[in-house]
């Protein structure tokens, strides 16, 4: 009886090398999702800093200052439905401590950004 020699590959080979192949893909593409959604948070992050931004800068230039209390307003971005929180704090020393925190209007709980500054009251 004559053996043949093994010229290919058998068929358990073949099994596994798709399960090595089909596992790879399955994390590539895990991965290709989640980076993803990563960049839509980063420009939803990227929006809400340049809303914080101008509503800091709206508020230098207004004048006088406004009462110290908290304040929220629209400040939409690019077709981003957000909100600005304002606090403003009494005066110490002649400076007033300002900080905004932006939030999807939908969303509620979490900000996206926030900044703090101090400025000049005008009052005293």
């Amino acid at each position: 009886m004559r053996t043949r020699g093994g010229s290919g590959f058998t068929l358990i080979e073949v099994l596994i090398a798709l399960a090595i192949a089909s596992v790879a893909l399955a994390a590539f593409m895990r991965l290709t999702g989640l980076t993803t959604s990563n960049l839509g948070l980063l420009e939803q992050q990227t929006l809400a800093m340049l809303s914080a931004e101008n509503a800091l800068a709206e508020l230098q230039l207004r004048r006088p200052l406004p009462a110290p209390g908290n304040y929220s307003e629209r400040c939409p971005q690019a077709g981003l439905r957000l909100v600005c929180s304002l606090r403003i704090a009494p005066a110490v020393q002649g400076m007033r401590e300002v900080g905004v925190e932006v939030r999807l209007e939908a969303g509620g709980g979490r900000y996206l950004a926030a900044l703090q500054t101090r400025l000049v009251d005008d009052r005293q």
